[in-house]
Formats: C-alpha cells, structure tokens, sequence
C-alpha cells in the first residue's frame, strides 16, 4: 500500500472515531435523562435473576451457569457507576451487556431440543434479561447498532494501518520506545516526513512543511507555505502527548509555566497552545535526526541551539521511555 493511500485511511480513521464518539456522546445523552428509569429497571432486573429457580428449566440451569456470572458482574457494575453519576463509563458497560444478552439469547434459540421445549414457559435468565434490555433501550437502539458497527470498521483500520508500518525501521527503532505515539501516530508520520526528512537539510524545513513555525495561518488570496492535513495531524500529536504521562507531558508542562511566567498578559489558551506546539516542534526534530542518522544523512543542530545559543538540547534518547 502507497503512503497516499496510509494518510487517506489515517484521516478517514480520524473520521470515523469522530463520528463514533459523536453517538457514544448521544447514548450518554440518553443516559442522563433517563438515570431514574434505567436505575429502576436494572434493580428490578438483578432482583429477578436472583430469585430464578434453576430446577423449573434443565437447559435454564446450563444457560444461567454459563451467563450469569458476566452478564450480572456488567448490569451490577453499571449501575453503580450510574449511581456515581459516571455516564460514560456506565454507557460502555451497559452496551456490552445488552450485547451479552443478544447474542446469549441467539445461542439459546439454537441450543434448545425438543426433550426441552416442554420447559418453554418457564422463565430463563437470558431471556427475561433480553426482554428488559429490549424494553429499556428501544429508543437508543439504532444508535448503539450505528456506535457498534462504527467500533468495528475503526478496529478494521487500526489493523490495516498497523500492518502497514510494524516493520519499519524508524518505527522499530525509534517511535514504538516513545510513550504518547501509537501505531497510527508511527504510520502517519512515516508516510507523511519519511521523504520530506531526507530532503530536508534543516530542521526548521521540516517545521515549516508541517506549519509549526510561527504566522503560519490561512489568508485569502495566499497559497499555503504548509500542508495543512500534517499540521491538524501534529496537533493531535501534541493531544497525544498531554494526555498520557510521558517525557513530552513533563515538558509540556514546563514550557506552559514558562510561558505564564513570561507572558503573564498572555491568556491560558495562548500559553496552552505555544507550549503544545513547541513539545511537538521538539518531537519532530529528534525523528528527523534519527531518521537522517539511520540513512547516513549529515545532521544540523537547530537554529536556536547552533545561533542564539541556547543550551537545553532535546535528544531522541530523552524521549524514548522504557
């Protein structure tokens, strides 16, 4: 596959997660307004699985042994945190087990012979269980369906983008050893700096190219100096590496203290995004020096390190965390 044709998939990945976060966010939505409701239909439901008498049903009691204990440690968890008002982590729990319950009740439906369907009027776990779900979720069905199909296409491309770049050498070396950078940060900055790096002498080249020096911006009339699709790519980069803690947190957070040091007139926003922007600039320049290194490439030191003298050098081993 072509690094084209990786960017191509890496933004519809991006677009893809998107949308799928779009309709958890709805689901949660859903959740809030109907805590009460939700909150009296899984007790009652609990309650019920309980009080079963595994006797009435042969096949009941093979079918609750075998579900129970999931299917109620997701309903039980789930309610708890419905209780602690956390929505989100509530929401997960409870689609995976309204999927328990689905897809234990298509098994059910297969399993039973006929020495056992002398039994079907008694009650059995997994379809009283799928008999609430369906009353409860009637209306976010077609939103967990659509959130559930979107998951699997998003793990599809995962896939495919991870194999594209499992063994590449600059991954291998470099970007797998650097906490904040997954497979799809690995696959797009391959086929996005991999060429540009070898023509690029300076580094600062290369943070032109992906429209991280300063003024760099739209402006009617004007053709861009950057690519616009690797600067909203080395954004998400800089997320990356303010959400996990890493090298590039820590120094995130040092540069955003300098910065309202310096700049007290500046807002939060504005020393939020210099700070982000610079930990990334710093990212970029050790992969263009390891990638330059590896194909025998000479190396430069960075302007502001080789002319205004500054002394605190940022070296790809700082960044690799084992």
């Amino acid at each position: 596959m072509k690094e084209f044709e990786i960017r191509r998939l890496i933004e519809n990945y991006y677009d893809i997660q998107k949308i799928r976060v779009e309709t958890f966010n709805r689901i949660v939505c859903w959740a809030k307004e109907n805590k009460e409701r939700i909150k009296e239909i899984l007790s009652h439901t609990k309650t019920e699985s309980h009080s079963l008498d595994a006797s009435h049903c042969q096949f009941g009691t093979q079918f609750r042994d075998a579900s129970h204990n999931s299917v109620e440690t997701h309903l039980s968890n789930a309610l708890k945190l419905l209780e602690n008002k956390k929505y989100a982590e509530f929401v997960k729990r409870f689609v995976l087990s309204h999927n328990l319950v689905e897809t234990q009740s298509e098994n059910a439906s297969h399993q039973v012979n006929e020495p056992q369907k002398s039994y079907a009027s008694q009650p059995m776990f997994g379809i009283q269980l799928s008999n609430a779900f369906s009353n409860l979720i009637k209306e976010v069905e077609d939103l967990i369906w659509f959130h559930n199909k979107l998951y699997e296409t998003e793990k599809e491309l995962y896939r495919r983008i991870d194999n594209w770049s499992k063994y590449h050498p600059l991954r291998k070396e470099f970007l797998n050893h650097v906490k904040g950078i997954g497979a799809i940060f690995s696959s797009g900055i391959i086929a996005w700096l991999s060429k540009p790096i070898l023509k690029a002498n300076y580094v600062s080249q290369i943070w032109s190219y992906c429209g991280l020096t300063p003024n760099q911006e739209r402006k009617r009339g004007k053709k861009l100096n950057y690519n616009p699709r690797l600067k909203t790519f080395c954004w998400k980069i800089g997320q990356s590496f303010i959400k996990y803690k890493c090298f590039g947190r820590k120094l995130y957070d040092a540069f955003r203290k300098e910065c309202e040091t310096k700049h007290p007139d500046w807002s939060k926003l504005h020393c939020h995004n210099w700070a982000r922007r610079k930990v990334v600039k710093l990212f970029i320049a050790s992969v263009w020096e390891v990638w330059r290194k590896m194909n025998n490439l000479p190396i430069t030191k960075p302007y502001p390190i080789e002319i205004l003298g500054h002394k605190d050098l940022i070296t790809p081993v700082r960044w690799i965390e084992k």
